[in-house]
């Protein structure tokens, strides 16, 4: 189908591309490209999606999750829901939430498919996630300076439902606790500075290399392929 071959295509290119950072330049090539988002849109450009500028008329951060999930929801329904949203076909939308928030692009080919890309670097061999956690319907794409090349994965095959549960449960906990203590430190706040803390979750990966080492890991071949298998499907449903 038209769809899925535009799709398989364009993240092949996705995935062939070298190191950059997220904000700055950083390829070990010269490309005159000023971040690995900025990369991503270009080739996004180069199979045929425009930019869509939708001004006032933009979505929110919830409206964009509600396109994504029924796209995501419908893998595994007879009969589609219609994802009645604006985007125009073959378009993308960058910074879809804002510029602190996931994911960093949503495309649509046509009618239901409306696909989340996260763009991730670093500089060893392991991303880094924030509070927002991995989300299971984005597809990831994470390039590694040390190893001048990009992975790709969706986001359900790295970390389960169950262990973003426990991560959420804890953030909350740590919420609970921050009150606490932040109302003692104002209650001894002698030089009155307003001195509180705050806890900045952070999501890694640790157990060493075998575990860490986005690369080399044994699953690293199935995810990639994994992620093509996700675009049929999404394909297959939405249509």
């Amino acid at each position: 189908m038209e769809h899925i071959q535009l799709l398989r295509s364009l993240f092949k290119d996705l995935l062939a591309m070298p190191y950059y950072k997220n904000c700055a330049a950083a390829s070990g090539a010269v490309h005159n490209v000023a971040s690995h988002e900025q990369a991503v849109e270009i080739i996004l450009q180069q199979h045929s999606f425009t930019k869509w500028v939708p001004g006032t008329a933009k979505p929110n951060s919830e409206t964009i999750w509600k396109w994504l999930n029924i796209t995501y929801e419908n893998m595994g329904k007879e009969a589609p829901l219609l994802n009645n949203n604006t985007m125009p076909d073959y378009s993308y939308l960058a910074q879809p939430c804002g510029t602190h928030d996931s994911p960093d692009f949503i495309i649509k080919t046509t009618g239901n498919i409306v696909i989340g890309i996260e763009c991730k670097s670093a500089d060893g061999y392991s991303p880094m996630y924030n509070s927002g956690g991995i989300k299971q319907n984005l597809i990831y794409l994470f390039c590694s300076n040390k190893s001048n090349a990009t992975t790709m994965f969706c986001g359900k095959d790295v970390c389960s439902i169950e262990q973003q549960r426990l991560i959420n449960e804890l953030i909350e906990k740590q919420r609970v606790l921050e009150v606490e203590y932040n109302e003692k430190l104002k209650q001894i706040d002698i030089h009155q500075r307003g001195i509180s803390y705050y806890t900045r979750p952070m999501i890694q990966q640790s157990g060493g290399n075998k575990y860490t080492n986005y690369f080399t890991h044994h699953e690293r071949g199935q995810c990639e392929e994994n992620v093509y298998t996700y675009l049929d499907t999404i394909v297959e449903k939405n249509i």
